[in-house]
């Protein structure tokens, strides 16, 4: 079955066929750091940390870069604000979002380029469209793209007509009064000497905001991107700016043969937004819940469509994604007390049929709540086999090797599959742990139910989560 993409530029489903081969070239916008990452942007990139992931599953070599936009008018505004450098004030938010990433399990770009590491590639690139007629200067200093130029693309990503984003339809217009043309957008701006600039054929000035994605995308991608990805919000201005730059520097299209954009993370059907102050920065949702969560939360929902957040909906994901790590746990607990054995019972019949309706899932635009409602299914079934039979310890092994495959792309059971760290529940080892499960267990057989409560809780105040079964006791660390 074929890979298959909902494309923006067309707005179709399409089959998925990279410019060279098996050679994937994928840039997605990164964020503008004057602030801690909300959770608008986990689900940004979290997405798009799956997608990179399933391109490697199915084989494509994905050379994947996200910038950080490190010098803006936002940036500079804060700064103010809070009196600090802005170049500090960039530098300690980039810190920040990378902090952030890492927690939440979403593999480091191949490369990260920065706006302020890349003034010379975005200068050359404005000179080459002044130099093809395709961008003015004017007195003031700055320097705008001339929509004129090139009427046939206004409207190409958003598929609005000329007219409509004359009248705002909520886009984001740039409204210096030195533009020949509304709709023109800058290239390079100005800078007052109390701000951040760089000096250039037109003056002392910095780049505008959606000249720094072509320059790197270009330099880091190809003259041509495979997919470009970023969030709905960006589709106009940002990226239809990004192929008139682009292809207008270049003089190949498309820019980009597929456009994925992810849908909005909302609190009460509005938008998360830093401008309306309606948000959680990420280490605020981190505090309550594990990375897993957020993830499996995310990911529950396919990237194009909006996720309502609340407290609630995530407390749902955490039991939800308890269901299939218990499994996991199950299968852990099940070799450990394996003395060994070939018999199947079914097992490799089940991981077939769960590795084929993963990729189906995921080849339909890479479908992430269908597979994990698949997975579903399938833990349910390994469930009923370890209940109902002796698994082998080599099929308990190959469940746990699946697990371990679907994760290199979900990212979000490797803790369970692997076990927890050592130390993170207070240094117990599981020697420890077993003794003290014994004594509540001797507790409970005098009837001292204090006494057990008790063991009970201390465990649980170490991450410890005692589950009592008709097996017995068992035990998994939280």
């Amino acid at each position: 079955m074929a890979l298959r993409v909902y494309n923006t530029l067309t707005r179709e489903m399409e089959e998925f066929v990279p410019l060279h081969g098996k050679k994937v070239n994928m840039y997605v916008c990164g964020p503008t750091v004057y602030d801690h990452c909300h959770l608008g942007h986990a689900r940004s990139y979290i997405s798009f940390d799956v997608i990179r992931r399933y391109l490697s599953y199915r084989g494509y070599d994905v050379r994947y870069i996200s910038n950080v936009t490190d010098v803006d008018d936002k940036i500079i505004n804060r700064a103010k604000e809070t009196g600090e450098d802005p170049f500090y004030l960039s530098a300690r938010f980039t810190r920040s979002f990378i902090e952030d990433m890492t927690s939440l399990g979403v593999k480091k770009p191949d490369v990260q380029p920065t706006v302020t590491g890349h003034i010379t590639e975005i200068v050359d690139a404005i000179k080459l469209l002044i130099l093809r007629e395709l961008a003015y200067p004017t007195p003031e200093g700055n320097v705008y793209y001339d929509l004129t130029m090139s009427k046939k693309k206004i409207g190409i990503l958003s598929h609005q007509t000329e007219e409509g984003l004359m009248e705002g339809s909520g886009a984001r217009i740039d409204v210096e009064k030195d533009k020949k043309y509304p709709l023109d957008f800058v290239l390079w701006k100005s800078s007052a000497e109390s701000e951040p600039g760089w000096d250039s054929p037109w003056g002392r000035g910095r780049p505008g905001w959606h000249i720094e994605c072509s320059a790197m995308s270009m330099k880091y991608g190809s003259e041509q991107l495979d997919i470009h990805g970023g969030g709905a919000d960006l589709i106009f201005p940002h990226h239809e700016a990004e192929i008139h730059q682009s292809e207008g520097c270049t003089g190949k299209h498309p820019f980009s043969k597929y456009w994925l954009h992810n849908g909005f993370l909302t609190i009460d059907k509005e938008k998360m937004s830093k401008s309306v102050g309606n948000f959680f920065t990420i280490k605020q949702v981190l505090e309550e819940f594990p990375p897993e969560v957020i993830r499996f939360f995310i990911l529950n929902t396919h990237y194009r469509n909006t996720i309502d957040f609340s407290r609630t909906h995530l407390e749902e994901a955490g039991r939800a994604y308890e269901r299939i790590a218990n499994t996991i746990i199950n299968v852990r607990y099940a070799i450990e007390n394996t003395p060994g054995g070939d018999t199947d019972s079914g097992l490799s019949d089940e991981i077939s049929k769960a590795r084929d309706q993963f990729t189906i899932s995921m080849d339909e635009d890479f479908n992430t709540r269908e597979a994990l409602a698949n997975l579903f299914i399938f833990s349910r079934k390994v469930n009923a086999i370890i209940s109902g039979s002796s698994p082998g310890r080599p099929a308990l092994e190959a469940v746990l090797g699946f697990f371990s495959e679907i994760d290199e792309v979900l990212g979000v059971f490797g803790k369970d599959i692997s076990g927890a760290p050592e130390g993170k529940t207070g240094g117990f080892s599981d020697e420890q742990i077993d003794a003290m499960i014994l004594k509540r267990e001797e507790a409970r057989m005098a009837k001292d139910w204090k006494r057990a409560d008790t063991i009970r809780d201390e465990l649980k105040e170490k991450g410890i989560v005692i589950e009592d079964g008709k097996e017995g006791v068992r035990w998994r660390r939280a």
